[in-house]
C-alpha cells in the first residue's frame, strides 16, 4: 500500500468512536484519535468499530459492482467518456488492462479487513474491562468480524486470485507491511474455517436493537449470511455436498422465504425484504447515499446488454415479471432495478435524484441460494432436483411453463447461468458466475466462458479479447503498480507482467 493510505488505516482503526445509542450503529464516525491502549474500553467502543467496518463496505460498493459485472454479459457501458472510472471499467470490458487501471487497486478491501483484524485482536481484551460486555455478546461481535473480513476475502481471491493474507491489524511503522502474496487456496482454507467457527456465536437476528426494523438483521452478519458466504465458497471451490447443505441451513432457517412474484420489485424498493439475507445499507437521512441513480441514469455509464434483453425476451410471454419495467427499462434502456419506485404492484415512478439515492446493494438473497444449490447438485449428477431448484425461481416470477430436465452437464449449466442472469442481473453475480464455471475441471467449459464474455464485446475486437481469453492468467486483474512499487514481496501476474505502466 501507499505510505500515506497507511498512514490513513492507522487513524481509522485508532480512532473513538462514539454513539448516543445501538441504533446509530450505521453513522459512527471517528472524533479524534488515541492509542490502541486508551481505545479499547468498553462494549460500545467495539461495537463502534464492528459498525466502521460496515461503513467501509459502503464506500466499496462502486468496486464490488465493477467487479462482479463489468467483465460479465450483463451489462454494456454506455458512455465511457463521464469520469476515469468509467474509462478504467470499459477498459476492463475489453480486456485492455494495465496495472495501473484504478481498478486494480485493492486498498478498500484491505481497510475492511484491517478493522476486521482489529475487532478480533482487541476486543476479548474489553470483557476483562467492561463488566456489562459478556463474553457471548464479545463472540457475537467476532462473528461478524470474520464475516466482513472473509468476504472482503472472497472478493479480492476472485478478483486477484493470489493475494497477502493478513490476519492482524496494522497500527504502528515498526510492523512489517511487505508482505507476499498467499494462494488462492490458502486464502480460502483460512476464511473457510474463519467463517465455520464464527457460526458458534452468530446471530439469528438483532432483537437487541430493534426487532421491528429490518435494518438491522439484513444489514449486519447474522448466521444466515455466514452460511450463504460458506455456501458461495464452496460453490467456487467445487465442494458441492458442503454448498448444499450450507444452502439447506438458509433454506429451512425459517428466517427467509421468497416473497410473491407481486413484491418481487420490493427487494430494490424499498429493500430489506423477508427475501433478504444481508445487503449494505444506505440511508438519505444518515447522509449515505451512493451514485446508482448517476450510474444508471443521470450520466447513463451503464446499460442492460443486448444479452439482457435477449434472456428477458425468451421468458416474457412466459408471465416473466422480471423484466421491463422491473430489471430493465425498454422505454431508456436503462438498468430499471436500480431507478424505480415500487407503487400499487409496479415500478412505474421513478426515484428522485436528490432524495431517493440511497438504494441498498444486496449481497445475498434466497432466489441466489435456491440457485447456488441448484448448481451444486448439478455437478453431483442429479439433474431433476436441480431443475426442481430453478423452477422454484421462475414460478415466483410468474413463469408457470414445466421446465424440461436438460440431459448433459452443461446444457443444465446453461440453464441455471441463464436464470441466474434473469433474476440477479445487475447484482454483480455475473462474472463471477462464468468464471466460477469457466474454471472447472481444469478449464473444461473456456470455450463457452470465452463465447458468453464475446457476446458484449464490439465486433471489431472481438479477435483480440477472444486470444487474451485463452489466457487463464489473463482473467485476473493484475496487483497495481502503486502496489508493487512499495511492497517488493508482491510478484505480478504472470500475464500482465511484461506490460509494465
Amino acid at each position: 500500500m501507499e505510505r500515506n493510505k497507511i498512514r490513513y488505516i492507522i487513524i481509522a482503526l485508532l480512532v473513538v468512536l462514539t454513539t448516543s445509542s445501538c441504533e446509530d450503529w450505521l453513522n459512527l464516525y471517528p472524533e479524534n484519535a488515541q492509542t490502541t491502549d486508551q481505545y479499547w474500553q468498553t462494549k460500545e467502543d467495539v461495537l463502534a468499530v464492528v459498525s466502521a467496518g460496515y461503513v467501509k463496505l459502503q464506500k466499496s460498493v462502486d468496486k464490488l459492482f465493477v467487479w462482479g459485472e463489468i467483465r460479465g454479459n450483463g451489462i454494456s457501458i454506455y458512455n465511457s467518456s463521464v469520469d476515469d472510472n468509467i474509462k478504467a471499467a470499459d477498459d476492463l470490458r475489453e480486456m485492455d488492462i494495465l496495472p495501473t487501471n484504478l481498478y486494480a487497486k485493492w486498498g478498500q478491501m484491505y481497510e475492511i479487513i484491517n478493522i476486521a483484524n482489529s475487532v478480533i485482536k482487541y476486543a476479548p481484551d474489553v470483557v476483562g474491562r467492561d463488566e456489562s460486555f459478556s463474553e457471548a455478546q464479545m463472540n457475537s461481535y467476532l462473528s461478524e468480524a470474520y464475516f466482513l473480513r472473509s468476504l472482503a476475502y472472497f472478493y479480492l481471491v476472485r478478483t486477484f486470485r493470489d493475494v497477502p493474507l493478513i490476519l492482524d491489524p496494522y497500527v504502528n511503522d515498526e510492523q512489517e507491511y511487505e508482505i507476499p502474496q498467499s494462494t488462492a487456496d490458502v486464502v480460502l482454507d483460512k476464511i473457510t474455517d474463519d467463517l465455520n467457527h464464527a457460526l458458534i456465536a452468530a446471530k439469528e437476528f438483532f432483537p437487541e436493537v430493534d426487532y421491528d426494523n429490518p435494518v438491522y438483521t439484513k444489514g449486519r452478519a447474522t448466521k444466515w449470511a455466514i452460511h450463504s458466504l460458506l455456501a458461495d465458497i464452496y460453490l467456487w471451490r467445487g465442494e458441492y455436498d458442503k454448498c448444499i447443505a450450507s444452502c439447506d441451513k438458509v433454506i429451512n432457517s425459517g428466517r427467509v422465504g421468497l416473497i410473491s412474484k407481486d413484491l418481487w420489485f420490493t427487494n430494490f424498493f424499498p429493500g430489506n425484504t423477508n427475501e433478504s439475507i444481508f445487503e449494505i445499507q444506505f440511508d438519505y437521512n444518515q447522509d449515505q447515499t451512493n451514485d446508482f441513480i448517476k450510474w444508471f441514469s443521470t450520466d447513463r455509464k451503464y446499460r442492460f446488454s443486448v444479452n439482457t434483453y435477449e434472456l428477458f425476451y425468451m421468458t416474457s410471454e412466459l408471465g416473466d415479471i422480471r423484466g421491463d419495467g422491473a430489471s430493465i427499462s425498454l422505454k431508456d434502456y436503462s438498468v430499471w432495478k436500480y431507478l424505480g419506485i415500487y407503487v400499487d404492484e409496479t415500478a412505474t415512478a421513478e426515484r428522485s435524484t436528490s432524495t431517493d439515492n440511497d438504494q441498498n446493494y444486496i449481497i445475498y438473497r434466497l432466489a441466489d441460494i435456491y440457485l447456488m444449490k441448484a448448481e451444486a447438485l448439478t455437478m453431483l449428477g442429479n439433474y431433476n432436483e436441480a431443475t426442481a431448484q430453478v423452477a422454484r425461481v421462475r414460478q415466483r416470477a410468474g413463469i408457470e411453463e414445466v421446465l424440461t430436465v436438460p440431459s448433459t452437464e452443461i446444457e443444465m449449466l446453461v440453464m441455471i447461468l441463464n436464470e441466474r442472469g434473469r433474476e440477479l442481473f445487475a447484482e454483480g453475480k455475473c462474472w463471477f458466475d462464468l468464471l466460477r464455471v469457466a474454471q472447472r475441471d481444469n478449464y473444461k467449459y473456456i470455450d463457452y466462458f470465452i463465447s458468453e464474455v464475446l457476446k458484449v464485446i464490439p465486433v471489431n475486437k472481438i479477435a483480440i479479447v477472444s486470444s487474451k481469453l485463452i489466457d487463464p492468467d489473463s482473467h485476473y486483474l493484475p496487483v497495481h503498480q502503486d502496489e508493487l512499487n512499495v511492497n517488493t514481496k508482491l510478484v505480478q501476474n504472470p500475464y500482465y507482467s511484461s506490460l509494465g505502466n
